[in-house]
């Protein structure tokens, strides 16, 4: 069954390789760049459609090695048109091809807040409707089983804070694509490692792609582009899409019953979720709406203190969330609000107090 995990990958990447040139030849035809201003950190005209190569990556990718697992009768996938599995994914290409169209609509022409917030709250429903969602939290903060008129809004909630989250760590080079690749990659060796071969392939069919837009991302290229909102929201989406398979299929009893499936989903996406709620509360103090732009995001800090450059500060946050992850992996048979302390602990110290640490160093080395 490996070959077609890899299968999968390889022709995700392939497409991204092949693809994301061309737009970016295309995009300097017609201009299509991103604005600069005082909040972007890039300057020049730099395209903004990467992520348009992320939805064919993941159709063509998904179904074409699906398509030939079933036909050659591989493992469990020759019945998934009679499972649940079937309508999960119906239910996912609505959700992903909508948040992909209207994010592919706002890096073309803008589009409102109020529209984007509508958008989003439909596909965030797709999950719902094939039935998965957060339905318990396994004793986290004393609560067990949800009822689904609380689980639902519930998970709504969830899916469009995630789907935000990675939308605003799109700030810096490789940070966003970067992130999710470390989530993908999660993601799929569990679903993986339990013979879930078919959500193991979802996430490589995009992960493939991910991974050759980091590069063109990164590097001081001729080709240089930026993910743009339909690929940021598309990554997202897909993450959160696998993450509510994972916790579904941890509520006890199960045969998988990972313990603190819930901490360790979220410290897969902890880094733009804390960050984001960090930058959203200290908006809200400051009697300023949340939804305002400005340049406090942790990947602004460590930028502005003049010590590292645009990679070092997306390796420095990649670094964290792995070791975040390994920690929560290793951890998992902890009491589950004592890891979920350690990690907010943890992300207070990276996220909040060591930018000023360094700034304050910085301060008093140039007073010297």
């Amino acid at each position: 069954m490996a070959v077609f995990i890899v299968l999968t990958l390889a022709i995700s990447a392939l497409i991204g390789w092949t693809t994301i040139p061309n737009i970016v030849i295309i995009s300097k035809r017609k201009r299509l760049f991103d604005s600069t201003n005082a909040r972007k950190v890039h300057t020049g005209e730099v395209p903004r459609l990467g992520g348009l190569s992320f939805m064919p990556a993941v159709i063509i990718s998904f179904c074409f090695s699906l398509g030939m697992s079933c036909i050659m009768s591989e493992s469990d996938l020759s019945v998934i048109w009679k499972s649940d599995s079937f309508i999960e994914i119906l239910f996912f290409v609505v959700g992903l091809v909508v948040i992909f169209l209207f994010g592919l609509a706002d890096d073309l022409v803008g589009i409102s807040y109020k529209s984007k917030f509508l958008v989003q709250t439909l596909a965030a429903m797709m999950p719902v409707f094939a039935g998965l969602g957060i339905k318990s939290f396994d004793g986290l903060f004393g609560i067990y089983q949800i009822s689904p008129l609380a689980g639902i809004p519930l998970t709504v909630f969830v899916v469009v804070g995630a789907v935000n989250a990675y939308n605003l760590i799109d700030g810096i080079d490789g940070l966003c694509s970067g992130l999710g690749a470390i989530a993908l990659s999660v993601l799929s060796w569990w679903f993986y490692s339990h013979q879930l071969y078919v959500y193991a392939m979802l996430g490589v069919s995009l992960l493939g792609c991910v991974i050759i837009f980091f590069r063109y991302n990164t590097k001081k290229l001729r080709l240089k582009v930026f993910m743009g909102d339909s690929g940021s929201l598309m990554l997202g989406y897909v993450i959160s899409f696998l993450g509510l398979k994972f916790l579904d299929l941890n509520v006890s009893p199960s045969p998988y019953d990972f313990r603190n499936a819930e901490i360790l989903m979220l410290s897969v996406i902890f880094v733009p979720v804390f960050d984001t709620v960090r930058v959203f509360t200290e908006r809200i103090m400051r009697k300023r709406s949340p939804f305002m732009a400005d340049n406090t995001h942790i990947h602004h800090i460590l930028l502005s203190l003049g010590r590292f450059s645009h990679i070092q500060v997306t390796m420095i946050i990649m670094a964290f969330a792995i070791a975040l992850i390994l920690l929560n992996f290793t951890l998992r048979g902890m009491e589950s609000n004592l890891l979920l302390s350690l990690d907010v602990v943890l992300g207070m110290v990276f996220l909040n107090l060591l930018p000023k640490f360094l700034a304050g160093k910085a301060k008093k080395q140039k007073r010297r």
